[in-house]
């Protein structure tokens, strides 16, 4: 039996798709739009019950070892934000995708590091708001897109956003 020399070929995986850059000004209004919608779910969220014994934490941790795996699911509904996102700011599909990408990795990486938060926060404008550097890095910076189970994810770099902020 002979084999078509081609099925001996390997195909290299396709690349990863490439996040495009958006207007820093465009950026600082989806973040603006995201703060607000993540502001609203957290306002519709019950609140925590306040433990008054600590002796029963104690008994307690392991309960709460299977919660987190619950809570570790995500508040934020993709849709919810795109329709936002594309009502808000009058985007288009793409650019709507693009900002979404750049908006949640830029709330991840910021929510990871509290040094970088502290780097890219205007602390003139208050805590919270991004100064121009991180914005433009945000905004023009490549994002590592990673696929999952559940879809695909965008990263930034730390450094490479570290970076950014501290030449600017």
């Amino acid at each position: 039996m002979r084999y078509h020399p081609r099925m001996n070929e390997a195909t290299p995986p396709a690349p990863p798709p490439r996040v495009p850059p958006v207007e820093p000004a465009l950026l600082g209004s989806a973040v603006f739009v995201f703060a607000e919608y993540l502001q609203s779910v957290a306002d519709e969220m019950p609140p925590e019950p306040e433990d008054e014994d600590e002796d029963e934490d104690e008994d307690e941790e392991d309960e709460d070892e299977d919660d987190d795996e619950e809570e570790s699911a995500s508040p934020i509904n993709m849709r919810e934000v795109l329709d936002l996102f594309a009502e808000e700011l009058g985007t288009t599909v793409p650019v709507t995708l693009t900002l979404y990408l750049r908006v949640t990795a830029l709330y991840r990486l910021l929510a990871a590091s509290p040094s970088l938060a502290r780097l890219a926060s205007d602390s003139d404008e208050g805590e919270g708001i991004l100064n121009e550097d991180a914005l433009v890095a945000a905004s023009r910076l490549d994002l590592h897109v990673t696929r999952t189970s559940a879809g695909a994810v965008a990263d930034f770099d730390p450094r490479q956003f570290r970076d950014a902020l501290t030449s600017g």
